[in-house]
């Protein structure tokens, strides 16, 4: 097919998902009233079926799976539709959905779905539609379970510490500007739905990578989300700066060293606060923190947000990344490096300075990015 046809057609495909996508999230957000309405079931259903179908014949096959297990659950819901719903259903359809939507929007990014990035959204999937299956099953059986032990892996696999950084470090901020933006809103169910979707996608990083001590503290800001008592003007600074201050111990790779601060603890319900107790979590007894504190902290946020995404933009210019991955260092490259670019260090051996009119300037780009890289604490 020609390629100009090829992302028309795909232009076309990603348009009608975010319409499905919409009316899923739609409906997953009312999940409990929608049991009701076998319409907006069968609704919900044929919106997972087309994005299928749209996947499969442009063979997106990530979308595909992800698309072909929401259309299961949603089949077997509205063929068994005299159970009773709970928030924990619905948190696992949520985090579905989050894969689901991240894939679609990855392929509408500049690189599309490269194995990488959709390896790193697919990380996980499968056990949450196994979650999801058992819990389906066990509330159409009216048999009791233990949320906590669902989420549970068999074993634990060893962290990817180079994948976790890259996660922390490009993920989060997106995260905490999405918090920071709803905490702007009206406090309404909605809002805080919304709230608490993000606390599943940021808890869903942390057991990715086994990191219990992230996972804990995630789920205290939950639940202080959760919590109608919490006002959002008094949320908003102590939860940004929660997870702000997490994340950077992740990147320095101190994730154990996480600790729960007693303001946190102090939002949460009496129930949730004794879980966070039990679970054995550190708690710190940090100072308050201001309106202003929590601006230079989203400010900081987002200069890291910039900064890594330029840094991103000059390595892919000069060839340090290829379809948006880092080139491996082990690499054998045979081409020579095209004039007016700096060459990336598969190319230095054959790199001639006198050759290449813009060398000094990019020879001081890559003193800069040397600078960069070894302050990134990469393994």
């Amino acid at each position: 097919m020609d390629q100009d046809k090829q992302k028309q057609i795909t232009m076309y495909f990603i348009e009608e998902a975010k319409e499905h996508l919409q009316t899923i999230e739609s409906g997953l957000l009312n999940l409990e009233s929608l049991m009701g309405n076998a319409e907006s079931v069968n609704e919900i259903f044929r919106a997972a079926h087309s994005i299928k179908g749209g996947a499969a014949m442009l063979g997106f096959s990530s979308i595909q799976h992800v698309a072909h297990n929401f259309e299961d659950y949603f089949k077997v819901m509205r063929e068994n539709n005299d159970f009773q719903v709970d928030q924990h259903l619905q948190t696992l359809f949520l985090q579905a959905f989050d894969k689901l939507q991240e894939l679609v929007e990855l392929l509408q990014s500049p690189y599309g779905l490269t194995k990488d990035a959709v390896d790193g959204i697919m990380s996980g999937s499968d056990q949450i539609f196994a979650n999801l299956k058992a819990h389906l099953q066990n509330l159409i059986s009216g048999q009791e379970i233990d949320t906590q032990t669902v989420l549970v892996a068999k074993s634990a696999p060893k962290t990817d510490t180079r994948a976790m950084l890259g996660v922390f470090q490009s993920e989060v901020p997106i995260k905490l500007r999405n918090m920071l933006e709803l905490f702007k809103q009206p406090d309404s169910p909605r809002s805080r739905q919304n709230l608490e979707n993000i606390c599943a996608q940021l808890q869903e990083m942390g057991d990715r990578f086994n990191l219990v001590a992230w996972s804990v503290m995630i789920q205290s800001v939950r639940s202080a989300v959760t919590n109608p008592n919490n006002q959002f003007r008094n949320l908003a600074p102590i939860l940004i700066k929660e997870v702000k201050q997490a994340q950077e111990q992740v990147l320095a790779q101190k994730a154990n060293e996480i600790k729960v601060s007693q303001q946190l603890l102090q939002l949460i319900p009496a129930d949730a606060n004794k879980q966070t107790v039990t679970a054995k979590v550190p708690v710190s007894s940090a100072p308050s923190t201001s309106a202003d504190e929590v601006s230079n902290i989203f400010g900081a946020v987002i200069e890291e947000d910039k900064a890594m995404k330029g840094w991103q933009s000059f390595s892919d210019r000069v060839g340090w990344r290829q379809n948006g991955s880092w080139i491996p260092s082990n690499a054998v490259h045979s081409q020579n490096p095209p004039d007016g670019h700096f060459p990336t260090p598969l190319w230095l051996a054959s790199w001639h300075q006198s050759k290449d009119a813009k060398a000094k300037e990019f020879q001081a780009q890559y003193l800069t990015f040397l600078a960069k890289l070894s302050s990134c604490n990469l393994p």
